[in-house]
């Protein structure tokens, strides 16, 4: 199947679930202050590197995506594309609870691995679901005109990354990796047509940010 050479995918900024204590996933909250902040960053950095040329810019339909979304559209003179196959990995009933609510309902499911047939929350997505969705999206790229740039969720993108790589649902049960907000990460087809992960995580442009994540900050 034929992918764009090269895709931006980065991590929206904070959130408002993010401060209040509420769960992620499918929870519709705006950006904080401090996330328009990271969020202006973001799509300066990128700007910089880009330069001139034109993007594609999608979104998930989620509020946090969207607002974030909107800077990077200021930046780069871009009209944002929302599609809801980016969003977070649907939590179904726990959506719009807090935290303490949801443990408090359904306490067997945090602190533990999911396996990919695992519905956690009545109304949820399994991960073998959500693989399936957020995958679609990315496979349904055209290869051809101005490079994408993804705006989404951290489970989202993490899922499209092993996308990219061809792992299958099955190989994301023990594994992950960070996804910190405006965190970008990019995909290329190298000269030799194999699918590689340029660039991880990148969050350099928040650095001296409250909330910034050093290697100082690693080691306590």
């Amino acid at each position: 199947m034929d992918v764009p050479p090269l895709v931006i995918v980065v991590r929206h900024a904070q959130s408002e679930h993010h401060v209040r204590g509420l769960t992620g996933g499918w929870t519709d909250t705006p950006l904080t202050p401090l996330g328009h902040e990271q969020a202006r960053r973001l799509a300066a950095r990128l700007r910089a590197e880009l330069g001139d040329g034109p993007i594609r810019l999608y979104t998930s339909d989620l509020i946090r995506a969207r607002e974030t979304a909107e800077h990077l559209a200021a930046a780069f003179g871009a009209e944002p594309i929302a599609d809801e196959r980016l969003r977070e990995h649907n939590n179904g009933e726990a959506a719009d609870l807090t935290l303490a609510e949801a443990r408090a309902r359904w306490p067997d499911v945090f602190g533990v691995a999911w396996p990919i047939d695992f519905r956690p929350f009545p109304g949820a997505e399994t991960g073998r679901e959500f693989y399936a969705r957020a995958g679609a999206f990315l496979d349904g790229l055209p290869a051809e005109g101005p490079p994408p740039l993804l705006v989404t969720h951290g489970n989202t993108l993490i899922t499209l990354v092993a996308r990219w790589l061809r792992l299958t649902p099955e190989a994301l049960e023990p594994i992950g990796f960070s996804a910190h907000p405006t965190g970008i990460t990019v995909l290329v087809r190298d000269r030799f047509g194999a699918r590689v992960v340029e660039r991880l995580n990148d969050v350099a442009h928040l650095a001296g940010m409250e909330g910034w994540v050093g290697l100082g900050e690693l080691l306590h």
